[in-house]
């Protein structure tokens, strides 16, 4: 089990590289003030190259990161906002033999008995409850409350103001938008997407796009 405290001393012992230049790599900056930021490393745009966005440079693309960055040197963090693409981006990376480090909120709240994988990304006031266990590179912003004893799936990404309640568990790569409640015992399979405001009230298949309140299937991905 990991807490706010070491995760953060963690941080602080190495430089930082985070891979992403759009919201998800502010938020980190935001995050990680106190931690020594290298630099951004930006996925698309070769012009970004030598810019400075909310204070850290964009050293490089993705592209030759390996060329300026000893893998064993330094720790790296993908802050992407599409699932498949940065669970991509992450294999990559694993093979070149980066390591990841993991960005939380000295404003969220973590039960000292709760599990949280590498490479996650947690924001300012969220709540993450007892024995609640979040996978790899989750990403989980504002106002997030997961209740006690969820399973975060690797990948996954929960907009602001999601709310979970007990025993729920989310599959891999899943996105629950903005406002999404998901009532006790409830699984959502992988690749799902759940849209703003839905109410889901029983499970959801695999690759499922849900809807409304209560939530019904409009789809699949």
């Amino acid at each position: 089990m990991k807490n706010t405290r070491a995760i953060n001393r963690l941080i602080q012992m190495e430089d930082l590289y985070i891979v992403g230049t759009g919201s998800q790599a502010r938020y980190v900056i935001e995050i990680c003030k106190k931690a020594n930021i290298s630099g951004l490393v930006d996925v698309e745009n070769k012009d970004n190259v030598g810019k400075t966005i909310n204070g850290i440079k964009v050293v490089c693309m993705i592209s030759d990161l390996e060329k300026i960055v000893n893998p064993q040197k330094a720790k790296v963090i993908v802050a992407y906002g599409d699932n498949a693409k940065k669970k991509e981006i992450v294999r990559n990376l694993e093979a070149l033999g980066y390591k990841f480090a993991t960005a939380i909120s000295d404003k969220a709240y973590i039960s000292d008995f709760t599990e949280i994988g590498e490479g996650t990304i947690i924001n300012p006031n969220a709540a993450i409850m007892p024995n609640a266990k979040i996978g790899k590179h989750v990403i989980i912003h504002s106002g997030v409350v997961i209740e006690h004893d969820n399973i975060i799936g690797d990948f996954a990404n929960i907009a602001p103001g999601v709310k979970t309640a007990g025993n729920v568990s989310i599959g891999e790569c899943t996105y629950l938008y903005t406002g999404a409640v998901v009532i006790p015992k409830v699984k959502i399979g992988k690749n799902a997407i759940v849209a703003a405001g839905a109410v889901v009230i029983k499970d959801v298949p695999d690759n499922a796009k849900i809807a409304g309140v209560p939530a019904k299937e409009i789809g699949r991905q």
